[in-house]
């Protein structure tokens, strides 16, 4: 699952829209790509920490604002190579268990670094 998270008053998100619909369809991901807006959907951008749009996350691997064509292509193989796209569309209360899912790795991932220091 990729995440696009725009808003009404962004000028650049429509430039990255047009980006991401190319290079997603280029590598059949169209079905993996979900907009969020900040403005609606407010609980999901917080969770993810989003401050800037436009801003690509998959998984732990995130892009904002409009990158260069190869630099999205790479952040898209990336989502790829790590599991993080799976088909079929997902609803809000699956998108927030799966934040919070990560955050819980992100959480023993730094208590670990924690403790070995």
């Amino acid at each position: 699952m990729i995440l696009m998270f725009t808003s009404d008053h962004c000028v650049w998100c429509d430039s990255l829209k047009s980006m991401l619909k190319d290079e997603s369809k280029a590598l059949g991901l169209e079905q993996n790509i979900y907009e969020v807006d900040v403005e609606k959907q407010y609980l999901i951008a917080e969770a993810y920490g989003i401050l800037v749009v436009p801003t690509l996350v998959a998984g732990s691997y995130k892009i904002s604002g409009v990158p260069s064509s190869s630099d999205l292509h790479s952040f898209l193989l990336q989502a790829v190579s790590s599991g993080y796209l799976k088909y079929g569309r997902k609803s809000v209360k699956s998108v927030l268990r799966e934040v919070h899912q990560i955050r819980a790795i992100e959480s023993s991932k730094d208590a670990i670094i924690r403790t070995a220091s």
